[in-house]
């Protein structure tokens, strides 16, 4: 791959990490205050927020992706943006509709869902009618590659809904008021947004592009409803079965893993942009590189997070969340097993979505979504395993499907002649293993109390991760350099500047 190129999109991805990180840092301080101060009221508030969701992610069936792809690939402006709007107001009508219907089906069947359940997903409602103006603006801005923009307009969001959520829970507000949080958060992050979009010079005119939009979608919108589901579903099952506390366990536990993948999860938007244009101007080696370039550095980062919560979730869940939420351990241990899987899952698909085998990738999506669900229907309820059930039946079931989803993503990938896996990926999972022995070796000896311990054992785990990496040749001097130059504010902001400039 050029080292321009390369160069770019590293910077593009970085400004983007920055916004990941002080999401991840916000959600932990606000995750921490939540589960020691409201515990209940968190477990509802996710058990609201799943419901409306579900309902708004499986609606989308791939809109967003198409439009970040027209984007990318130069189509009018002014078109994408009034075609793609006037989708998301469509969508976000209908979901309106749903969760009324819901309500009404729910309560004459005389369910028993609470009142706070009903007026929680009210206000999930709105933030996600906010949520959707927001897709357009920062799916624009993701097609056109404005990392910056849109680092800016999450940064924002996630900002303000977390110190919304610290106040909210220490006076202990209601599930119903902690929701207002990611309303408040929503609708500064809008404000930002209007403003940096009005330097694209954007008209509304008439929506033409529907043909293209509906002809990129039409082969995914039932693997994508499916896939919304079952990111979501999960949690109202676990709460219709055994409450909102357990919920509360559950999404507590999801939130370190989320914020860990979002990490790798950020890269999915770049790189369908970057590797449809790649495509389309036939530099196929550079959209390879681009690709096994950054497989082999969030391996690197993320696998020794992986080893390290599988052996001390009990130890983290405690420290982040308090002796009450020490059932949220086994948990966090379970879902960290697929914390790169979700990220490899995740990259194979932008590289057949790129590369236009739309179909095969639906089909690799239906197959993983009825395995995920058949596994909820079998483990949340308990009918399999008392052990197994709730939280960690649910964890269970998502780890499984997404290994199941990896193979069939990278077997079609190959089958269609396309690269998938980084070859020399093996090292990284050898390297991962041996450090899951040493650890398991500590813990017999010794178990960290207390976040500044966690947190050290932590940064250990890292550091010897990567030297062993270095000892075996997988890190050499050229990738410290490149990662240097990559995180030099002084380049990175010069990258903004121009990115401001050009519009």
């Amino acid at each position: 791959m050029p080292e321009e190129g390369q160069r770019v999109f590293a910077h593009k991805y970085m400004m983007k990490v920055t916004a990941s990180v002080i999401f991840s840092v916000s959600s932990f301080i606000s995750l921490i205050f939540m589960t020691r101060y409201v515990g209940e009221a968190y477990g509802m508030m996710m058990w609201g927020m799943s419901l409306v969701a579900t309902f708004n992610a499986a609606l989308d069936v791939g809109f967003h992706s198409a439009n970040i792809k027209k984007v990318s690939e130069g189509k009018d402006l002014n078109k994408c943006v009034s075609t793609y709007l006037v989708i998301r107001i469509l969508l976000s009508a209908l979901t309106i509709l749903l969760v009324l219907v819901t309500s009404l089906v729910m309560s004459v069947l005389g369910s028993g869902f609470p009142p706070e359940f009903w007026a929680v997903t009210g206000a999930f409602v709105v933030f996600y009618v906010i949520e959707s103006i927001l897709m357009v603006i920062n799916g624009t801005f993701t097609g056109r590659m404005n990392a910056g923009k849109e680092s800016a307009v999450l940064t924002v969001s996630y900002l303000v809904r977390a110190v919304f959520l610290i106040v909210f829970s220490v006076i202990g507000a209601s599930a119903f008021v902690l929701s207002l949080g990611y309303v408040a958060g929503g609708i500064c992050a809008l404000i930002v947004s209007l403003i940096l979009f009005r330097s694209l010079k954007v008209r509304l005119v008439r929506p033409a592009f529907f043909r293209e939009y509906m002809s990129f979608v039409a082969p995914l919108a039932f693997p994508l409803l499916l896939i919304a589901t079952v990111t979501y579903v999960d949690r109202i099952l676990i709460g219709a079965f055994h409450g909102e506390l357990e919920v509360g366990y559950y999404t507590a536990a999801a939130g370190v893993v989320f914020s860990v993948i979002t990490i790798g999860m950020v890269m999915n938007g770049l790189l369908l942009s970057h590797m449809s244009k790649l495509n389309k101007e036939g530099r196929l080696e550079e959209a390879r590189n681009t690709l096994w370039t950054a497989q082999k550095y969030l391996a690197a980062l993320m696998l020794p997070v992986t080893v390290f919560l599988l052996v001390f979730g009990n130890e983290t869940a405690v420290a982040l969340f308090g002796e009450d939420f020490a059932d949220s351990g086994p948990v966090l241990s379970v879902l960290s097993v697929g914390l790169f899987l979700n990220v490899v899952a995740g990259m194979l698909a932008q590289v057949l979505l790129s590369s236009g085998r739309n179909a095969p990738y639906a089909r690799s999506s239906v197959v993983y979504g009825f395995v995920t669900a058949l596994l909820f229907i079998v483990l949340i309820p308990g009918w399999l395993s008392d052990t197994w059930a709730g939280a960690l039946g649910a964890a269970a079931a998502v780890v499984a499907g997404s290994f199941v989803y990896v193979v069939l993503l990278a077997l079609t990938a190959r089958r269609h002649g396309l690269f998938s896996i980084y070859p020399r990926i093996y090292i990284h999972v050898a390297v991962a293993t041996a450090l899951l022995a040493l650890l398991c070796c500590l813990k017999t000896v010794f178990e960290p109390s207390g976040i500044l311990w966690v947190v050290l054992l932590a940064l250990i785990s890292v550091a010897v991760h990567t030297m062993i990496l270095i000892s075996a040749k997988e890190i050499t001097r050229k990738d410290v350099e490149f990662v240097r130059e990559t995180l030099s504010p002084k380049n990175l902001y010069d990258d903004l500047r121009n990115e401001l400039r050009r519009d």
